[in-house]
C-alpha cells in the first residue's frame, strides 16, 4: 500500500530522531516568533539590517494557514539607514538645485585651508575667516532669526572667496536643510534680459521673485563693472525684499561694502548689504595659479611618469 505524505514523514522522524528534534524546535520557535526577516544583510547598509536597498523583507509563518489565506503573508518595512537614504537624497536634490559652481559641490569649511596660502597675513586672514565661517554654520538658526548674512571681500581674483561661500552653501543644505540659491550678478542680468524676448514665457519679476524668496541666497561677485540703471535697480527690487523679510543673503566682492556706493551711486543697494551684512575679509592673495599647477603637475605624473621612470 502507498504511504501518504503524512505517514511518510512520520516514518522518516521515527527513524531520525535528531530531525525530528530540529523539526521540533523550530515549530516551537515559530509559536513564539512567527515573522522571520528574509533580507541578507549586507555591509551596504551602515546597521547591517537590509540589503543597503533601505528595505527589510519580512514573512509571518502563522499567516500560513487557511483562515488567513486572502492576506498577504511578506511584507517591507524600512531599515533604519532608509531616513539616512531619504535625508541624503534631498541634500543632493537641493545642491544640485541650488546652482553652487559644480567645482565646489563637495567644497567643505572644514577642507578650507589657511596654509594654501603663503604669507602669514594671509594665513591669518583666511584662518579668521575660517572660523567666522564654522561659527555662523553653527549659529545659523540666531543668524537666521536676525536676518543675517556674510559678505565676502578681496581685491585679488582666486582668493578663495567662491570657494568659501559655496562651501558655507554646501554646509547649510546639509546641516540645517535649507532651500539655497547660488548665482553670478552677470548671470542673473542675463537671465533676465532674455525675457525680453516675446518667445520666454518666463517673465522678468518671476525670475526675480525667485531669488528674492529662497531661503538662503547668494549672489557671486556682486560688484559688477559699469552697472546700468537696469542693474541697480534689479539688485535693489532683491536685497530690499530680503533686507525687510530677514531673508540671509551671502554675497562675494572685490569691492567693499563701502566702495559699492560708487558702484551702484543712488546708494540704496549698499546701504540695504550693509545693514544685512558682515563682511568678511579674506586673504589679498590667490591661491588658484597654485591649485592649478598642483594639479597639472599631478596630471604630468599620470601622462609622463616620473623622471626616470
Amino acid at each position: 500500500m502507498l504511504q501518504t505524505v503524512g505517514q511518510a514523514l512520520e516514518s522518516l522522524l521515527k527513524s531520525r530522531p535528531e530531525l525530528a528534534k530540529r523539526m521540533k524546535d523550530a515549530n516551537a520557535l515559530l509559536e513564539t516568533n512567527p515573522v522571520e526577516i528574509l533580507t541578507i544583510p549586507s555591509d551596504k547598509c551602515p546597521h547591517r539590517s537590509c540589503d543597503g536597498s533601505g528595505w527589510i523583507w519580512k514573512k509571518d509563518w502563522s499567516k500560513r494557514t487557511p483562515e488567513f489565506r486572502e492576506e498577504s503573508d511578506e511584507w517591507q518595512e524600512p531599515c533604519a539607514c532608509y531616513e539616512q537614504r531619504k535625508k541624503q537624497n534631498e541634500i543632493s536634490r537641493k545642491i544640485d538645485l541650488s546652482g553652487i559652481p559644480f567645482i565646489f559641490r563637495e567644497a567643505t569649511v572644514r577642507s578650507f585651508d589657511p596654509l594654501l596660502y603663503k604669507s602669514q597675513k594671509s594665513i591669518d586672514t583666511a584662518t579668521i575667516a575660517k572660523q567666522a565661517a564654522v561659527k555662523f554654520i553653527e549659529n545659523f538658526e540666531e543668524m537666521k532669526n536676525a536676518g543675517k548674512g556674510l559678505y565676502l571681500f578681496s581685491e585679488k581674483k582666486g582668493s578663495g572667496k567662491t570657494r568659501l561661500a559655496s562651501s558655507i552653501a554646501n554646509a547649510l543644505v546639509k546641516v540645517h536643510g535649507v532651500d539655497i540659491a547660488f548665482l553670478k550678478a552677470n548671470d542673473l542680468l542675463s537671465q533676465i534680459k532674455k525675457t525680453f524676448s516675446n518667445e520666454i514665457s518666463t517673465s522678468e519679476i518671476d525670475i526675480i521673485q525667485v531669488f528674492r524668496k529662497v531661503e538662503v541666497l547668494v549672489i557671486d561677485d556682486i560688484a559688477i563693472e559699469k552697472p546700468s540703471e537696469f542693474a541697480e535697480r534689479v539688485f535693489f527690487d532683491i536685497v530690499d525684499y530680503r533686507l525687510e523679510h530677514k531673508k540671509v543673503t551671502f554675497f562675494t566682492s572685490n569691492k567693499t561694502i563701502e566702495n559699492l556706493a560708487k558702484i551702484y551711486k543712488e546708494g540704496r543697494v549698499h546701504s540695504r548689504i550693509n545693514k544685512m551684512c558682515l563682511e568678511l575679509y579674506l586673504p589679498e592673495e590667490s591661491i588658484r595659479d597654485d591649485e592649478a599647477e598642483k594639479e597639472n603637475a599631478d596630471i604630468e605624473k599620470i601622462l609622463f611618469g616620473q623622471a626616470g621612470d
